[in-house]
């Protein structure tokens, strides 16, 4: 069965933290693993490309490893849809161009700033942010940043929550010029708005394809009902000026993206292998004490649900450095389309909806996965979440999952 066999080489002793650098000195096991992740991920190679795979699998699998092992680390990581990706494939998820750009001036010294702000706002928690998409393979990312330090402020401004459509804005930015799918500026966002009456559609009207087309923008309803976009505002690069911003809404940020931040799962990141330029842009949609809260565009299997907390009071990679929102002006008119879907991520928010699993069970590995469930010694000391285990020896089994005869609670097929 799946790691038995890394119990009698490894012996039950072993710390969990070292469990999967255990799986990585067998080889035998380690082509389980992946062969388990392909599964998962629904991924199929011929004999030739699964070499090259393979061995990019094995160097994210030992830098995720090495990564967990680190005491002092606040963030956790795990193998994802980029483990297998070669760096042009990887690439091309991002799309920030930041040839020509300067960061952003410092602000001058002021007696008000951030001691004016609230100690936390986390605008997920007030339903004005949208829900995480994925802007797959195409080097989108400028266009979701712009649109994510759009939608919290028109929402604040309207009392709207609106989907407003990354497509145009890739479509129609650099018409005639370049395609989008190969990098852009958030700011040229809100200037295109701003030349075209202040407007934008809602991506009902204006789908995202995950491609570069011809510009709809004019043939589209104009869904900046209750403001329109007037210009662009870029923020102080200092962290007191950003968090002073965020306070009023959302911002478009952009930041070095590394090989640790791809494999990021959860907690607190500190990233320090940066060492470049921004190449990536997403949106702050809030703040702690502790963190800010950064939406990112790579759908809700990535990281913590498809968001990232980056640490207070260190650089994160020039995150403060060219943040920006859109300047908008009301219209005097009323929005009553209805809300979009709001994000269903709620940072440090406990649900006291009903009856909670035990908050302590959780998966001590990631990630775990169903087919390894049919080993006890895997379902009680790493994978009690994913194999059901969380009503562990006593009470009753999570819904979904029945008492085996064993008496620890599985998946059914799993008994």
């Amino acid at each position: 069965m799946m790691l038995v066999l890394i119990l009698a080489l490894f012996g039950a002793s072993l710390a969990k933290e070292s469990y999967l650098k255990a799986v990585l000195r067998s080889p035998k096991e380690t082509l389980k693993l992946y062969d388990n992740f392909k599964a998962e991920q629904h991924l199929a190679f011929d004999r030739v490309e699964d070499r090259l795979r393979f061995r990019l699998f094995r160097k994210n699998a030992e830098m995720v490893a090495d990564e967990n092992s680190v005491d002092e680390e606040t963030a956790e990581f795990a193998l994802n849809f980029f483990s297998t990706m070669t760096e042009s494939e990887q690439i091309s998820y991002r799309g920030l161009n930041v040839t020509g750009h300067n960061k952003n001036a410092k602000p001058a010294l002021r007696s008000s700033g951030e001691d004016a702000a609230p100690a936390s706002k986390l605008w997920t928690n007030e339903g004005k942010v949208t829900a995480v998409e994925n802007q797959g393979r195409c080097g989108s990312c400028w266009t979701w940043g712009a649109v994510g330090g759009l939608e919290t402020r028109y929402a604040e401004m309207s009392g709207v929550l609106r989907k407003f459509a990354e497509q145009e804005y890739l479509d129609c930015v650099y018409e005639g010029s370049r395609d989008g799918c190969n990098g852009g500026w958030p700011d040229d966002c809100y200037k295109y708005s701003a030349n075209n009456g202040g407007r934008l559609a809602s991506s009902a009207d204006y789908a995202y394809t995950q491609r570069d087309g011809s510009c709809q923008g004019s043939r589209k309803p104009d869904a900046m009902i209750a403001a329109k976009i007037r210009g662009v505002r870029k923020v102080g690069s200092t962290e007191k000026a950003n968090i002073e911003a965020l306070a009023s809404g959302s911002l478009s940020v952009a930041f070095e993206v590394t090989d640790k931040f791809q494999q990021y799962s959860k907690g607190i990141l500190k990233d320090t292998t940066c060492t470049g330029r921004p190449n990536h842009a997403v949106t702050a949609v809030g703040y702690t004490e502790d963190y800010v809260l950064v939406k990112n565009s790579w759908g809700n299997t990535w990281g913590d649900s498809g968001y990232v907390k980056f640490a207070r009071n260190h650089h994160n990679c020039n995150l403060w450095d060219y943040s920006s929102y859109p300047v908008l002006a009301s219209t005097g008119a009323s929005d009553n389309g209805g809300n979009d879907e709001a994000t269903n991520y709620h940072a440090d928010d406990e649900d006291d909806s009903g009856p909670a699993p035990d908050p302590d069970c959780v998966d001590s590995y990631s990630p775990c996965y169903e087919s390894w469930c049919d080993t006890d010694w895997i379902v009680e000391d790493y994978c009690q979440k994913t194999c059901g285990n969380c009503g562990g020896n006593d009470g009753d089994c999570l819904p979904g999952t029945i008492r085996c005869d064993d008496g620890v609670c599985r998946h059914e097929h799993m008994c």
